[in-house]
């Protein structure tokens, strides 16, 4: 991927519609004071390891939510991709709140979703779900979880569905260590978390067809195929044409250990995962990869590549990525939520900092000069009709338009809404 002299990758849209404009940054910039920067990390996070993108049946959490929720790009991307019909047993990598979204809706009841907003091809795709068994990994313990109180409780009280805690001890000296320290980080919310995570689910293996677990201290070093066709290695050019399934992940044991920088604390929430020598194989036959996010650059602006942001003090954007340290900020020009702190947080985080970003904004704009002359003076319909290239420019109140006519259409199906998940159909709703 081409860099541009500012230091920002130039990637490309990974969905690109040919119903889109291009407006470029500079053409904004020229009719605006401000211009915010919330794109958001649209990019994951690899696990770097062999069978990654080589195995079938091995997809993005990200993906996943995009498709059980509706979106455009991705409604009609899981069927060429993944046969739920066929698979029994799913693997999610990563612990956070993207991960137990994953797999509550692999385990939950699909007569339970038929009253939001879950589009129908998704329930009837789920529907034919045989999935039985959830394993939800992380490389820490249990006092690193990154998944909240809310979305933990969520998951226990699923009916039906049992909690198989996989190592009861683990959950015990954590449940101690946080009582031997209570003034750690996040004391009082990993206390919650763990006591419901050792109260366990109201359904019961033995009574439960379907269940999940919590797995720590592993990280995946491997992606296997079946057993079958373990046996039969491929050539290059089968691999290609013919790939084979996940069977099976290799995982190797961790142990947490007091980061290097930090030697001497006796604080276990901030120990760090180190491999050891023991290495254990788990079957599995699909496999989630949920273990973070990334932003990518745009052509002429500061990036940090290390960090994945893009250099901001207090959301304006700093001139320069390579030592933002006493870096002027571009007027102007401004950013917030992961964009500007990394993938972190939850909505309420980033609600939080579009609230600050938006004070910050105001009292710039605030301080012009009495008389400037605004950008935007050439006027939004000059800027429209000079970028748009043809293409149909959605208002408001086409929106509104759609909104109304997907509520209809729940309405008469007893939901909240039935999603339009084709960006044609929705120009087709207000033309």
């Amino acid at each position: 991927m081409p860099s541009d002299p500012n230091g920002a990758v130039s990637v490309p849209n990974t969905h690109p519609s040919a119903l889109a404009a291009t407006v470029p940054l500079d053409a904004l910039r020229e009719h605006y004071d401000a211009v915010l920067l919330t794109y958001g990390a649209s990019l994951d996070r690899p696990l770097g390891i062999p069978g990654e993108d080589t195995l079938l049946n091995v997809l993005s959490a990200r993906t996943f939510v995009n498709w059980y929720n509706g979106h455009p790009y991705h409604s009609s991307l899981l069927a060429p991709l993944l046969d739920l019909s066929k698979l029994e047993h799913a693997t999610i990598i990563g612990q956070g709140n993207v991960a137990l979204d994953v797999a509550r809706i692999l385990l939950k009841d699909v007569d339970a979703l038929r009253e939001y907003d879950v589009p129908e091809p998704v329930l009837a795709e789920l529907a034919r779900s045989r999935i039985r068994r959830v394993d939800i990994v992380g490389r820490r313990g249990p006092l690193q979880l990154a998944a909240t109180t809310k979305e933990l409780r969520e998951m226990l009280n699923l009916p039906g569905v049992a909690f198989d805690p996989s190592d009861r001890a683990l959950l015990d000296q954590a449940a101690q260590d946080v009582a031997a320290h209570p003034k750690m980080d996040g004391a009082r919310a990993k206390k919650r978390a763990l006591g419901l995570l050792q109260g366990g689910s109201k359904a019961t293996l033995a009574d439960s067809r379907r269940s999940w677990s919590l797995e720590f201290l592993k990280s995946p070093v491997e992606l296997l195929p079946t057993a079958d066709e373990l046996a039969t290695a491929p050539t290059p050019l089968e691999g290609v044409v013919a790939p084979r399934n996940i069977g099976a992940v290799r995982y190797v044991q961790n142990e947490l250990v007091p980061p290097s920088s930090a030697a001497s604390t006796t604080d276990p929430s901030g120990f760090v995962a180190r491999a050891t020598s023991s290495e254990t194989v788990s079957p599995t036959s699909v496999v989630f990869k949920s273990v973070g996010y990334r932003s990518i650059g745009l052509p002429g602006l500061p990036f940090d590549e290390k960090r994945g942001l893009i250099p901001n003090e207090s959301g304006r954007v700093l001139e320069t990525s390579t030592d933002p340290r006493g870096s002027a900020t571009i007027p102007g020009l401004y950013t917030s939520g992961w964009l500007a702190r990394g993938p972190t947080g939850v909505i309420a985080t980033t609600m939080f900092d579009a609230f600050a970003t938006a004070d910050v904004i105001a009292a710039d704009l605030a301080a012009l000069p009495d008389g400037k002359e605004k950008r935007n003076s050439a006027g939004d319909e000059f800027l429209i009709e000079r970028w748009r290239g043809g293409k149909r420019v959605v208002s408001w109140e086409d929106w509104e338009r759609i909104d109304r006519v997907e509520r209809e259409r729940g309405k008469e199906m007893g939901k909240l809404r039935e999603k339009i998940t084709s960006v044609e159909e929705m120009l087709d709703v207000v033309s």
